[in-house]
């Protein structure tokens, strides 16, 4: 089989496992979406331009908010993909435990400082005069946020790791209920009950806490490895996963700020008809950036285990495509919004002039959303392969540096021009960071095979032969070249002889990395039946069939410094380390 041919068929399994993670995670982006602008849609039907103002207004709390929770949230998620690529289930185990302490400590912290110093957060956020309707609205949605603290943190904890846990379909189960439930109790909430903004932020923490219930069955299965575990603080694990997780949600900081300042800035240059359309504005960005929110969602947890699998092939056919569908599918939304966008308008509560006024902004919007795609796709692979300062500088760039540079300079002409403020960032985001990248070094080990076999045209010999031969090219001492061959070909045949029906197209992938520390990572990835190869019944019994055919595999685990095993994504992994 030539290398071409491997290549191709190797993407049976780099894209399935795409498509299988992408789409449940594609209905949680639009959950989410619509969660987010169901809050505003009924609010500004409610009370028109005031309450899409005092929207706009709480929108940097939920900035620090994700700072904190999404930090965690992904930083955990990362670290824990990067264990079990390894195949240690036991750090990726401790790394959940210890962060889902973190979770609950911070969001307790969150809760009392935020309920303490609200007349100071109202004055910062420049919410007018005390006791007015834009006070005291935004008074009434920040009390009740604060108090449901706990439950987001949560809710964003356990969506992350249960999806990394080979569970995408309850994860985005809960993430897409929770925020249906959101939509649903927002419209009953606000226009049955009257409760105006208090409806929305009741009915949001309502959704998360729907959608922990839901993420909290994963733990009733048996054969999950996500698990709370009793713990020994470790200061070293909790700061490696901040900052793997601070990387990306540090960039709401600049969106805290940036809010702030833009929320300033229109509220002098157009007033709260000004900062109405910039609602309108986000809550359209919601929606038409949530492919990109699935896709990066969908690349992160992939580039993360083929990252731990130095199968640098795998990462490249999973940005591929994600980049190629982020391209299609965006083009076409932003497309669609521009066309209805006066339609947008007027649905979000928009009246007279402001409809225009908030069309032409909903459309200069539309011409960033390509680039924006883009760069939240290719933050989420960086973050992934271990380049949070590259992931650091990209959301800081778009979210801050960039967007108040083109803010201050485009407040000096129409409010109209004002709205060339997204496109501008998030090009001058992509020339940066592309820059970086081509000046960066990036760790590519050449101590890495890879091999891909057809069960039913290959013969495992020249596999064999090639293992052998890469090993005895890095210096491989006689006694690991013996056990690597052995463990490969008794894996295999054991794969071969017990899970594959020989019909059809059946492969096991096998990558081999020589790690820095001396030991050697081997990892097997087939698309046979659920099959756990050292999971066969061994003894000593030789009368009986199945303790004969696993002798080989019995040697291959009393010789192994450890070894893993995981159905994920559709397929059978399994990781062997040797010494």
């Amino acid at each position: 089989m030539t290398e071409t041919a491997a290549t191709i068929n190797s993407r049976a399994f780099t894209d399935r496992m795409f498509r299988r993670l992408f789409l449940p995670t594609l209905l949680s982006a639009i959950g989410w979406a619509l969660g987010d602008v169901a809050d505003a849609l009924f609010v500004g039907i409610r009370l028109g331009r005031v309450g899409l103002a005092t929207m706009s207004l709480v929108a940097p709390v939920y900035m620090i908010y994700n700072v904190l929770d999404v930090g965690i949230a992904i930083g955990t998620s990362v670290k824990y993909s990067q264990a079990l690529g390894k195949g240690d289930a036991k750090k990726g185990t401790e790394t959940f435990s210890q962060m889902l302490v973190m979770a609950v400590a911070v969001s307790a912290a969150v809760c009392v400082i935020g309920l303490v110093g609200m007349p100071y957060i109202l004055r910062f956020l420049g919410a007018g005069s005390e006791g007015g309707d834009l006070w005291n609205y935004t008074k009434e949605y920040l009390q009740i946020m604060f108090l449901g603290a706990p439950i987001t943190f949560l809710y964003f904890l356990l969506y992350y790791c249960v999806r990394c846990d080979d569970n995408e379909k309850l994860a985005s189960a809960g993430y897409t209920i929770g925020y249906l439930t959101d939509v649903v109790a927002s419209a009953v909430f606000i226009m049955g009950f009257k409760l105006d903004v208090r409806g929305a932020i009741y009915a949001t923490v309502l959704g998360k806490a729907v959608g922990v219930i839901i993420f909290l069955f994963h733990f009733t299965r048996k054969w999950a490895i996500l698990r709370f575990r009793l713990f020994r603080p470790d200061l070293k694990l909790v700061l490696s996963v901040l900052k793997t997780g601070m990387a990306s949600s540090f960039g709401y900081i600049g969106q805290f700020i940036t809010l702030l300042v833009v929320n300033n800035i229109l509220m002098k240059i157009g007033g709260s008809s000004a900062l109405a359309q910039l609602n309108v504005v986000q809550d359209v960005s919601y929606v038409a950036l949530a492919i990109y929110t699935a896709l990066g969602d969908t690349v992160q947890p992939l580039s993360a285990t083929f990252y731990a699998e130095h199968n640098h092939e795998a990462t490249k056919r999973i940005m591929m495509l994600g980049t190629k569908i982020g391209v299609i599918s965006g083009g076409v939304i932003a497309a669609l919004f521009a066309v209805f966008a006066p339609s947008v308008c007027r649905l979000f509560g928009l009246t007279g002039s402001t409809v225009s006024e908030g069309a032409f902004a909903v459309r200069l919007f539309c011409l960033s959303v390509i680039p924006a795609g883009y760069n939240i796709i290719w933050s989420s692979c960086f973050q992934a392969i271990k380049k949070e300062r590259i992931v650091f500088i990209i959301n800081q760039m778009r979210t801050f540096v960039c967007f108040l540079a083109f803010a201050f300079v485009l407040s000096n002409f129409e409010l109209r021009w004002f709205w060339f403020v997204f496109l501008g960032a998030e090009v001058m985001t992509i020339a940066v960071w592309t820059l970086l990248v081509r000046r960066q070094k990036f760790d590519v080990s050449d101590k890495v095979f890879t091999y891909l076999l057809d069960v039913n045209n290959s013969d495992i010999s020249d596999m064999l032969n090639q293992t052998e031969v890469f090993c005895e090219e890095h210096d491989a001492n006689p006694k690991q070249v013996y056990f690597i061959t052995m463990c490969v070909e008794e894996v295999c045949q054991a794969i071969t002889e017990n899970a594959f029906n020989k019909t059809g197209d059946e492969y096991i992938q096998f990558t081999l990395c020589f790690e820095n520390g001396g030991s050697v990572m081997l990892h097997f990835r087939d698309n046979a039946v659920n099959f756990n190869p050292f999971g066969m019944k061994t003894g000593q019994n030789y009368d009986d069939p199945e303790q004969l055919a696993s002798l080989g595999i019995q040697m291959v685990k009393s010789k192994s410094k450890q070894f893993f095993y995981r159905h994920y994504s559709g397929f059978n992994t399994l990781t062997v380390e040797v010494e």
